[in-house]
């Protein structure tokens, strides 16, 4: 079976014009610190996978 994400179709159905340039992240982008430690993201991710 063939799924298909949601953003993925919209953009095959709309393709995006010539002159519109792709933005990418910043080369020092990090992402914000979640404030969990690693046992807890653990946890959370073993919840999740059941």
């Amino acid at each position: 079976m063939n799924h298909i994400n949601t953003a993925a179709a919209v953009a095959a159905a709309k393709p995006r014009d010539d002159d519109e340039a792709v933005r990418s992240a910043p080369r020092n982008w990090k992402p914000f610190p979640c404030l969990l430690t690693r046992r807890e993201l653990r946890a959370l991710i073993a919840e999740q996978l059941g």
